[in-house]
């Protein structure tokens, strides 16, 4: 049980990467044309829209990414907290 958690924390890392890579990349348009910068928002675009609804971009600056961070952030302590107390 405690593999699969420790593989859960490690997918969730790496989405979490791929939500930095994600933001850095909206701020630059030549980036937004690459093959490597479409996969990665097909992969995030979905996740970051669910937290769209929720907050509304202000001036320009979409803050629901922020949420999104904090969503994967809470997932992750919870599944360390499941090893921990798994021990």
């Amino acid at each position: 049980m405690s593999k699969l958690l420790l593989l859960l924390i490690q997918a969730i890392q790496i989405y979490s990467y791929l939500l930095i890579i994600w933001v850095i990349g909206s701020w630059f348009p030549q980036l937004r044309s690459t093959d490597f910068y479409r996969w990665v928002d097909k992969f995030v675009d979905p996740y970051a829209r669910i937290f769209r609804g929720v907050i509304p971009s202000v001036g320009g600056f979409d803050f629901s990414v922020i949420i999104a961070f904090i969503v994967l952030d809470i997932a992750q302590r919870l599944l360390f907290s499941l090893i921990a107390t798994g021990s």
